[in-house]
């Protein structure tokens, strides 16, 4: 693993994807269990997709108390919650299951009700009661990074107000809701997780100090400490370090 610091990130590198989920589940229960011990929750904000998905299947089999976690995901697709499309539905036939089936999960659909407005509405209400300060702070957000540079459902060239929480947006054909980079940005510790070739350019992008976030909306990220990211050596092998 090469680590190295490039301005306002922290890139750890694997030699493949792993020990990348390896390292990554370990780190994410460490973090868990330290912050147990001082504190009465931990509020974990997650990602969907394909690439997380082994880590959060190594991390369900962690005996951690997990009866203490509450987990978000950052955004979610507007679909029926057992559908293959569905975040929720990856999330609870990955992570929320075996010890990991104590933690508390706020769902962003109930039901086939697809009402993306009454979901923004009781999402960001339950974001307010299970977290604290203004905007709600997450302990620890991991985030994904797309061959685009989009992150959570902020994809390129699309509009948002600064000031929201949470917003709705369209990429990739689908409907969402995705927390926006006010809240994410307010989380006490971020990580962005990236994998494979496909990656490279949208990675060279986010670290590059001209380049725009419109065109790239991860960069709109930002954190008062480094923000980490856990990328292979496939997708890290343009960089110059």
């Amino acid at each position: 693993m090469i680590e190295k610091n490039i301005d306002k990130y922290r890139f750890f590198i694997f030699e493949n994807k792993f020990k990348l989920t390896s390292y990554v589940t370990e780190y994410i229960s460490n973090k868990i269990k330290i912050s147990l011990n001082v504190n009465d929750r931990f509020k974990l904000c997650v990602c969907g997709g394909s690439t997380p998905r082994a880590i959060y299947e190594e991390l369900s089999n962690f005996d951690l108390p997990w009866q203490d976690v509450d987990i978000f995901l950052g955004d979610e697709r507007c679909v029926d919650p057992l559908s293959d499309e569905s975040n929720t539905n990856m999330l609870k036939n990955s992570l929320l299951k075996n010890y990991a089936s104590k933690a508390f999960f706020c769902d962003v659909f109930k039901n086939k009700d697809l009402n993306d407005d009454l979901a923004k509405q009781q999402y960001l209400k339950t974001l307010k009661e299970k977290l604290v300060g203004n905007p709600p702070i997450f302990d620890f957000t991991l985030l994904g990074l797309g061959d685009d540079g989009h992150t959570a459902s902020l994809f390129p060239y699309k509009d948002f107000n600064n000031d929201d929480l949470i917003i709705t947006s369209f990429g990739k054909d689908l409907k969402r809701i995705s927390l926006t980079p006010k809240i994410i940005s307010a989380s006490s510790e971020i990580a962005f997780l990236v994998t494979g070739a496909s990656k490279n350019l949208a990675l060279r992008r986010l670290i590059d100090k001209n380049e725009s976030s419109r065109r790239t909306p991860a960069k709109y990220i930002n954190s008062s400490s480094k923000i980490l990211i856990f990328c292979d050596s496939d997708a890290s092998n343009e960089l110059a370090i």
